[in-house]
């Protein structure tokens, strides 16, 4: 299992095998950010939360588990996001 954590929504733990969709998923989230893409970055986000949300199992909320993948919800901006980054960067 893999768990996921949306921010300011919860955790989902997701089979083993979705490990390389939620990584090239995330490449491309990712990828959107840096371009500077807006669009794309939304489009990407939201495929990636909504694959997260379909194939994964919500885990209590009385319940922590270390997450391995650590998401922005829908309503996060992109400067509150690369803040996000840049503060856990290096």
């Amino acid at each position: 299992m893999i768990v996921v954590r949306i921010l300011d929504e919860g955790q989902f733990e997701l089979a083993e095998t979705a490990r390389d969709d939620v990584v090239a998923r995330d490449a491309r989230l990712l990828a959107a950010l840096e371009s500077g893409d807006e669009a794309a970055f939304r489009g990407e986000l939201d495929a990636l939360l909504s694959f997260v949300r379909l194939r994964g199992t919500e885990v209590a909320l009385d319940v922590i588990k270390p997450s391995e993948f650590i998401l922005p919800n829908a309503d996060w901006t992109t400067p509150a996001i690369r803040e996000l980054l840049s503060e856990h960067a290096g």
